[in-house]
């Protein structure tokens, strides 16, 4: 038995052993960053889950393929043509050693750099811009620069910038403070917006030469990453102490409230937010990694977007899409979706995921019982929609029941498991004691037979004191 046990532990550790050997293990978290004159929302708890397939950029070239932080067998000269991919949400397009760089990178002088963004670490800063800027279909009216080298593109700011929601042309762990000339600029040029990360070096890895690098903001949602200075591949920059993401992404919240029991024990409802804790789950529904063998100096990555659900304005338009979304219409709240956008909350609560048609013809049907029912039911005073997007306590209240059903439904799931568990271990137990008898299981199970246990049970005795004459008598078993 002891010689059995030694043999499984000297397999467990030399797999581990050679797991370890052959495998790169990296890991990243998502950081905290300190955004300058915003409102954070501090009083909420949030949480992030992923609520997507993820669409990872893959080279054409089958010996190049492999995950964003494998290094590159060779180093081949790729052309457009080559790397031209479809993201769902967008289609991006990899320009490498071009000599039209230039006509992708705006050289910016005489503009004024962020000072909270200059010898900064960890640092945000929220900017206006002129126009609204289309991100996965939804308006943009300000994005947030932060010095490690991405935006932060939703309302809702909080310090996790780096999990969701983001343009990142290279996101890593930038220091301000490092370089003499390390500078943060962007400007607005009225139909484009660039910032501008230059001569940036990394916090835990700045012995190499400064990255420089910009991306762009086109009016009509086109983004585009210039690297002009990569010193270093990209796989090889440290995630130990900041994620490393080339890319775009997007989520939608979903918030809840959940409530505290009444003096009946009974739980409700409660206009007051103080007298419950808001949460909000922040679910990532897309994202676009772009492969980091392709991001080096002179390189130029499009993406542009792709026309979405939340762009049609009107039934036919929405039914009509001609696009790779599952478009709906639902007329609970007048709007084109395939369920995954910023209002996915409303969709969901309004009724959309079972009363949002996808058929052509329910179109004039809609709109002839919406007509009708205007004229013959009484006015009521219209809904106002809070605005999730900006401040906690104009967020609408959830009861806490669907919570508790989760909750449920993982205990059921926790329990199967353990069950199945406990079977497993059980069979498992009595098919080694079967084929090894004389192991101290087979030792035990032979001891413990029917057949033996039947024996005992001839030879037990049984006493009792408690007779109505106080006299103790026996009553031997004759099983």
């Amino acid at each position: 038995m002891a010689t059995t046990k030694w043999v499984i532990l000297e397999s467990v550790v030399i797999v581990t052993f050679f797991i370890c050997s052959h495998v790169k293990l990296t890991y990243s978290k998502d950081v905290s960053y300190m955004l300058h004159d915003s409102e954070i929302e501090l009083d909420s708890v949030i949480s992030f889950r992923s609520h997507h397939t993820l669409h990872k950029r893959q080279t054409l070239n089958n010996a190049t393929t492999g995950s964003p932080t494998s290094p590159p067998t060779t180093t081949p000269q790729y052309t457009e043509q080559e790397v031209s991919q479809h993201h769902k949400y967008y289609t991006s397009k990899v320009v490498s050693g071009s000599a039209k760089f230039g006509t992708y990178w705006d050289e910016l002088f005489d503009v004024k750099h962020s000072e909270p963004l200059s010898g900064s670490h960890r640092v945000a800063v929220s900017v206006p811009i002129s126009f609204r800027f289309k991100f996965y279909g939804h308006d943009v009216s300000k994005v947030t620069i932060a010095t490690g080298g991405f935006l932060y593109m939703s309302p809702f700011l909080h310090q996790w910038l780096t999990a969701t929601q983001y343009i990142a042309p290279l996101m890593a762990n930038f220091d301000t403070s490092v370089g003499n000339d390390s500078v943060i600029l962007y400007k607005d040029f009225g139909d484009r917006f660039v910032v501008e990360w230059r001569e940036l070096f990394l916090q835990d890895q700045n012995h190499t030469n400064p990255f420089s690098f910009q991306t762009t903001l086109h009016s009509n949602g086109t983004i585009y990453f210039a690297y002009k200075e990569i010193p270093v591949e990209v796989f090889n920059i440290e995630m130990k102490n900041h994620p490393v993401k080339v890319g775009v992404s997007d989520a939608f919240y979903i918030d809840t409230i959940q409530g505290v029991k009444s003096k009946n024990e009974s739980r409700h409802r409660y206009s007051d937010s103080k007298e419950g804790i808001q949460r909000r789950t922040i679910f990532e529904y897309h994202r676009v990694e772009v492969n980091f063998t392709r991001i080096r100096s002179n390189t130029v990555i499009i993406l542009e977007p792709l026309q979405t659900c939340n762009l049609a304005t009107d039934c036919n338009s929405c039914l009509t899409q001609k696009d790779s979304f599952d478009c709906k219409w639902c007329p609970q709240v007048s709007r084109c979706s395939d369920g995954m956008d910023w209002l996915r909350q409303e969709w969901r609560d309004k009724g959309c995921e079972i009363q949002a048609f996808n058929k052509l013809s329910r179109c004039s049907l809609s709109t002839t019982t919406l007509s009708t029912s205007t004229f013959t039911r009484p006015a009521k005073k219209p809904s106002v929609q809070p605005d999730c997007s900006s401040s906690r306590s104009n967020c609408s209240l959830k009861d806490s029941s669907k919570s508790d059903k989760n909750a449920t439904i993982a205990g059921v799931v926790i329990a199967v498991i353990i069950l199945v568990a406990l079977v497993v271990g059980i069979g498992g137990w009595f098919f080694y004691a079967y084929t090894h008898p004389t192991s101290a299981s087979g030792q035990w199970m032979i001891n413990h037979r029917p057949s033996e246990m039947k024996a005992k049970m001839n030879k037990m005795k049984f006493w009792k004191r408690d007779t109505a004459s106080g006299e103790k008598y026996r009553v031997e078993s004759t099983a």
